[in-house]
C-alpha cells in the first residue's frame, strides 16, 4: 500500500477542538480517566497518533475500545510502531521465528500474552508458522486493523504522526521507519512548514533538570512532544494536547493524568535549593562509592559527579550499576497542609511532585488523603 495513501488529510474551516493523544500502551483505565478528565464531546476531534497496545496490562481490551472509538468520524486513529511491529509479527511468514523470540524474550506485557492465554496455548508446545496462522484464524479483524492504520493526519497547520518526519519540505516524502520509529524528532529540523506533533519519544527524555512529563510545546521549532511515558517509565502520565480554534486563532495547551496517590503534608520541610541535574537512559550508569542504609554514595560515569542514590533506584545490569528509572537528588520543600502527589513509597522516604517538580519526602512528613 503506498505510503501517501496512508495520509489523511482534513480540510477545517470552522472553529474546532482538537484532543491528541498519543503512548496509551494498554492503559486503559487512565485513558477513559484522561478523556473524562478533557470533557471530550461529540463535536471535537480525538487523534491518537499510535502505541495504544503493548507494554501495558490491557491490551487487548485498548485495541477493541480504540477499534470501537475509529468507527467515528470525529476520532481519528494512527498507527504507531507497536501497532506495525505486531501486525508484521502475525501476517509476514518470515517473521515465523521472530514472533517466538518476541513472546519468549520481550521485557514487557503484550498483547501476544493475552491473546495465547485466552486461547489456552502452550507457547513450549508450538511453532511461530502454526501460531501464526492460530492468531490469524482467531484475531483476523484485530490483526488487520492494527496493519491498515492511516500513519499520519494533516489538518491546516499540524501534522500529527506517531515519531517524526524526514527533513524535508515536502514531508510526504519521508520514510515509513521515519513516521514510526523516528528517535529524538525534537532534536531534528522541522521543515514542513507545519507544527509536528509526535508521540513515541517520551518528553522528559528531552529535559536535563527535569523529571516532568507534560508536553513539550515549542513554538519556535513547531515541534510538540506528547508522550508521557506512561508504562515505559516508572514516573509517567498519559498526556492530551488540546488544541482549540477560535476565531483562526489557536489556543494550544496540555492536560494529563497519572495514577498517583494524593498526600498532605504534616510537617514543613525545607529541600533542595537548586535543581540539579537529572540522570536518565541512556546516560544513566554509575559507580556505587559508598553504600548506606538509604541513599548510596554514587559516581555518575557520564559527568563523575558524585550523588547520592536511593538504593531502590540502583540497579545492576550487564555492564554494570544504572538508575533503573529518572531520577535526581532532589528534596521538595513543601508546608503543612499542602497537598502532594506521590509516585511511591521507599523506605523512609516518598518520591512525591509538587508543581511539577519531583523529589524527596521523609515519608512520616505526609499522610495519603
Amino acid at each position: 500500500m503506498p505510503l501517501n495513501s496512508r495520509i489523511i488529510n482534513l480540510n477545517e474551516e470552522q472553529d474546532y477542538r482538537l484532543i491528541c493523544v498519543s503512548d496509551i500502551h494498554g492503559g486503559l483505565d487512565l485513558f477513559k480517566k484522561l478523556i473524562e478528565k478533557v470533557d471530550f464531546k461529540q463535536s471535537d476531534y480525538l487523534v491518537i497518533i499510535g502505541d495504544f497496545i503493548e507494554k501495558g496490562k490491557f491490551n487487548k481490551e485498548t485495541l477493541l475500545y480504540i477499534k470501537e472509538l475509529s468507527e467515528k468520524d470525529n476520532i481519528i486513529v494512527l498507527s504507531g510502531n507497536c501497532e506495525a511491529f505486531i501486525s508484521r509479527l502475525i501476517l509476514q511468514k518470515n517473521n515465523c521465528k521472530k514472533i517466538m523470540r518476541y513472546i519468549k524474550y520481550k521485557p514487557h506485557k503484550s498483547i501476544f500474552d493475552e491473546w495465547i492465554e485466552e486461547l489456552n496455548i502452550n507457547i513450549d508446545e508450538i511453532d511461530g508458522d502454526n501460531l501464526q496462522n492460530i492468531l490469524i484464524q482467531n484475531y483476523k479483524d484485530d490483526i488487520e486493523f492494527l496493519g491498515m492504520l492511516p500513519i499520519a493526519l494533516e489538518i491546516e497547520d499540524f501534522i500529527f504522526v506517531h515519531a517524526g518526519i524526514n527533513e524535508k519540505e515536502d514531508w510526504k516524502e519521508s520514510t515509513l521507519k521515519t513516521f514510526l520509529y523516528c528517535e529524538q524528532f525534537y532534536k531534528k529540523n522541522n521543515k514542513s512548514g507545519k507544527t509536528v506533533v509526535v508521540g513515541h519519544w517520551p518528553a522528559s527524555n528531552y529535559r536535563d533538570y527535569s523529571i516532568n512529563c507534560d508536553s513539550i510545546i515549542d513554538n519556535e521549532k513547531k515541534i510538540i512532544c506528547i508522550d508521557g511515558g506512561y508504562n515505559v517509565k516508572k514516573i509517567a502520565q498519559l498526556n492530551a494536547l488540546i488544541i482549540e480554534k477560535t476565531n483562526g486563532e489557536y489556543n494550544i495547551y496540555n492536560e494529563s493524568a497519572d495514577e498517583f496517590h494524593k498526600y498532605i503534608v504534616i510537617e514543613d520541610s525545607f529541600g533542595t535549593k537548586e535543581i540539579p541535574r537529572k540522570i536518565g537512559w541512556p546516560n544513566n550508569r554509575i559507580e556505587i562509592i559508598e553504600h548506606k542504609k538509604e541513599f548510596s554514595v554514587c559516581k555518575r560515569l557520564d559527568t563523575g559527579e558524585l550523588i547520592n542514590v536511593k538504593n531502590e533506584i540502583i540497579e545492576l545490569g550487564d555492564e554494570g550499576y544504572y538508575c533503573n528509572q529518572d531520577y535526581q537528588e532532589y528534596y521538595l520543600t513543601v508546608d503543612k497542609g499542602q497537598v502532594i502527589d506521590v509516585v511511591d513509597i521507599y523506605g523512609s522516604y516518598a518520591l512525591a511532585t509538587l508543581n511539577g517538580e519531583y523529589g524527596w519526602i521523609k515519608k512520616n512528613f505526609i499522610e495519603k488523603l
